[in-house]
C-alpha cells in the first residue's frame, strides 16, 4: 500500500488495541513485526509518527512489565538492524519532536518516561542521534543546505530520552512564561567555570533556581492542552483513551523525581549529557519538590531522616 492511501491505517490500528485489547493481545508480535516492515518502507512524517504513537501505546498496554515489551521487541528482527528494539528507538529518538498533537504527545512522552524507568540492560545498549551540530555560519542558503546536510551528535538513548522528556518541560514552561530569569543563572554558572560543564548535574536540594508553584505547574499543563489544535482524527483517539486525561507537567514532575531518587547515580551521568536549558528544566522541578517536602516536614514535625518516599506520596500531584 502507498504510504498516502495509508495514513490512516494507524488510526485503526489504535482503535482496535483500545476497544478489543484482549483479541489483539495474541497478535501482537506479529503486529510488531508488521509495523516495522510498514515503518521501514514509508517516508510521509505523519505516517511514520501514527506508527509510533501505537509503539508507544503498546507500551502503556504492557505496564507494568514493560520489560516483557522489550524483551519482545528484540526478539523481532528489523532489516539493517540488530532487531526491531534497536531501530524503534533509534527512530522514536529523531521522530518525537515531531509529533504533533496533544494527546499524541501526551501519550508518546508518558510512554518514553516508561521505557526509561525499565533500566533494562538493552537500553544502554543503542546510542541514537543526539544534539544537532551548527555547522555553518550565517544565513543558511538551500544550496549550503543541500552541500552542507545537518550534523547530529550520537549519545545512548537513556540520555536522548532523558532529553526528550526535558524538552517537553522547557514547551510547557515556555508557553506559560516562566523560567526566563534561570536561563542567565546557568550562564553565569558556565563563564565562572567552563571546565565544570560536563560535571555538572541535577540536585534536588538546590536552591539557587526559581521553583515553580503548584499553581504554575497546572497553568503549564492547561496551556499545553488549549494550545494544542487537533482534528477530528485526534478528538476521535483522545475521547477513546483514558491516557489523554494526564496531566502531562505533573506527570513528569513526578517522573523525574522518582527516576532521581531510585537511582541517583544513574541520574547524574545522564543529565551531563544534557544541554544546560535542559538541565534547567529538571532542576526547576526538583526544587519544587524540596520546597513541598521541607513544607511537609514543617507541619508534620519530620526530620530528614524521614524517608522521601513516604513525604513525596503525600504531595498534591
Amino acid at each position: 500500500m502507498e504510504s498516502s492511501g495509508s495514513l490512516f491505517v494507524g488510526t485503526y490500528i489504535l482503535q482496535l488495541i483500545l476497544h478489543l485489547p484482549s483479541q489483539m493481545a495474541p497478535h501482537i508480535r506479529d503486529l510488531v513485526a508488521a509495523l516495522v516492515r510498514r515503518l521501514q518502507s514509508c517516508q510521509i512524517t505523519g505516517l511514520r509518527s501514527s506508527l509510533l504513537l501505537i509503539f508507544a501505546r503498546l507500551v502503556h498496554m504492557s505496564a507494568p512489565n514493560v520489560e516483557q515489551f522489550i524483551d519482545l521487541l528484540v526478539t523481532v528482527p528489523a532489516k539493517d538492524y540488530d532487531n526491531s528494539f534497536v531501530y524503534v528507538m533509534s527512530e522514536w529518538a529523531k521522530q518525537q519532536g515531531e509529533i504533533q498533537g496533544a494527546y499524541q504527545i501526551k501519550v508518546t512522552t508518558t510512554a518514553l518516561a516508561l521505557l526509561l524507568s525499565t533500566r533494562h540492560v538493552e537500553l544502554a545498549k543503542i546510542n541514537v542521534q543526539g544534539h544537532l551540530v551548527k555547522t555553518i555560519a550565517g544565513i543558511t542558503t538551500r544550496s549550503k543546505a543541500k552541500s552542507t546536510p545537518d550534523q547530529w551528535t550520537v549519545m545512548p538513548l537513556p540520555a536522548k530520552i532523558l532529553a526528550l522528556l526535558a524538552d517537553v518541560l522547557i514547551e510547557i514552561q515556555e508557553q506559560v512564561g516562566i523560567g526566563n530569569d534561570e536561563d542567565s543563572d546557568w550562564e553565569e554558572i558556565q563563564a565562572e567555570d567552563v571546565e565544570t560543564d560536563q560535571d555538572l548535574v541535577i540536585s534536588s536540594g538546590a536552591t539557587s533556581f526559581g521553583r515553580p508553584t503548584y499553581e504554575q505547574l497546572e497553568a503549564m499543563a492547561k496551556v499545553f492542552d488549549e494550545n494544542q489544535e487537533d482534528g477530528d482524527e485526534d478528538d476521535l483517539l483522545s475521547g477513546a483513551d483514558p491516557l489523554n486525561e494526564i496531566n502531562l507537567a505533573n506527570y513528569l514532575a513526578d517522573f523525574f523525581v522518582k527516576f532521581s531518587h531510585s537511582d541517583r547515580q544513574l541520574f547524574d551521568h545522564l543529565c551531563q549529557s544534557l544541554t544546560l536549558a535542559q538541565q534547567n528544566a529538571i532542576q526547576m522541578i526538583l526544587n519544587r519538590l524540596g520546597c513541598l517536602v521541607r513544607e511537609k516536614m514543617q507541619e508534620s514535625g519530620s526530620t530528614w531522616g524521614t524517608p522521601v518516599a513516604l513525604l513525596w506520596w503525600e504531595l498534591p500531584m
